[in-house]
């Protein structure tokens, strides 16, 4: 029970009906494009269930220009000030691959919730130390791999626990898109390198339907220059016979960006976008699925953007029902996802200065 205060009298209220009357409220770290797609989403959602107070950037100029545009009423001008507000329940980590060890770190710190843009380390040893912090101080933490929140993935998972394609014997994913003039793309220093930025949505795909470690990781990849990865592919190896397959590139021109799950009675398919989709077809029957509705969604950067909605609502699932992880992406998912990037990079000599 907590006690509430009003100016004639004093309530007592249980905590979980606290949690369910009162809106989650929501720091935003970072001003960048990814920040600004999730901040459209979460002010097109009720305001009885999400509330933006604070957005914190690496300049106060910076802060207080997205603040003004997304109606924010507060602007910090370092993560360390919006870290040591009070009325800031979860932190969205929205910066570059480089920062989000050391401010996952810095939030939890400081008992607040996160959620943080995939990849949330360079390492595996970086991910474990995030993921053991968040445990130690009993705070959530969640991985922002939004593909897993899109109801397209509920109906996979669906299928798969149903037997409606059999037992499951391999995953393909393709995704090329032509990334490579990017400058942060080829840049080590930021964190460059297509496997963390595309191919990690290959690499959770196979983790949707074979959870663990694989048996064996093998793999091949071309790099740019600079010594990060451009194009490559993987074959995981699970047991009894199971495999997956993916190919990722930063310099092929975008496709039919696909994710197959064939089974024993038939195929489940994903066909472009399968990383943030609105359609599959199991057993050749097709289902389409609409995306939530964002205002000024013309504001958007990337594709399906709006499917942050559903991101969101995952974190406000899991305060109300007092989740320190989400079960549809959860520490093991996430560990299990780095260890594989991890081996791939380790197998090619490409090291990150960074957790």
């Amino acid at each position: 029970m907590v006690v509430v205060t009003f100016p004639s009298h004093v309530v007592e209220v249980s905590l979980d009906t606290l949690l369910i009357t009162m809106a989650t409220r929501w720091g935003i770290c970072g001003s960048g494009k990814i920040s600004n797609d999730f901040t459209l989403c979460l002010n097109s959602l009720p305001k009885s269930e999400h509330e933006i107070v604070a957005v914190g950037a690496s300049t106060k100029e910076k802060a207080e220009s997205f603040a003004k545009e997304h109606g924010i009423p507060r602007s910090c001008g370092s993560y360390k000030e919006l870290a040591e507000l009070s009325n800031v329940d979860v932190v969205y980590v929205g910066t570059l691959h480089i920062s989000h060890v050391d401010l996952c770190l810095l939030y939890i710190s400081h008992g607040k919730h996160v959620l943080c843009e995939k990849p949330m380390s360079l390492t595996l040893q970086g991910c474990q130390k995030v993921i053991a912090a968040a445990k130690e101080k009993g705070v959530m933490f969640l991985e922002g791999i939004w593909s897993r929140f899109f109801p397209v993935y509920q109906e996979i998972r669906d299928q798969i626990s149903t037997g409606a394609v059999g037992d499951v014997r391999s995953v393909q994913v393709s995704f090329t898109i032509p990334i490579a003039d990017v400058p942060r793309i080829k840049q080590r220093e930021l964190g460059g390198g297509s496997l963390m930025d595309i191919g990690l949505y290959t690499v959770q795909a196979a983790n949707l339907v074979f959870k663990g470690k694989p048996l064996k990781v093998t793999s091949d990849l071309s790099k740019f220059d600079s010594g990060v990865d451009k194009t490559g592919s993987m074959t995981l190896s699970y047991d009894n016979g199971r495999f997956a397959t993916l190919l990722y590139s930063a310099e092929s021109q975008g496709g039919d960006n696909y994710l197959y799950i064939r089974g024993t009675k038939g195929t489940i398919k994903i066909p472009d976008f399968f990383w943030c989709p609105l359609e599959v077809s199991v057993l050749g029957s097709v289902k389409q699925f609409p995306l939530p509705e964002v205002k000024n969604a013309d504001k958007l950067n990337f594709p399906n953007s709006q499917g942050f909605c559903h991101e969101a609502q995952a974190v406000r699932e899991c305060l109300l029902k007092g989740w320190t992880e989400h079960p549809l992406m959860s520490h093991q998912d996430s560990e299990d996802i780095m260890y594989i990037l991890t081996t791939v990079l380790d197998q090619h000599h490409i090291k990150y200065d960074f957790p």
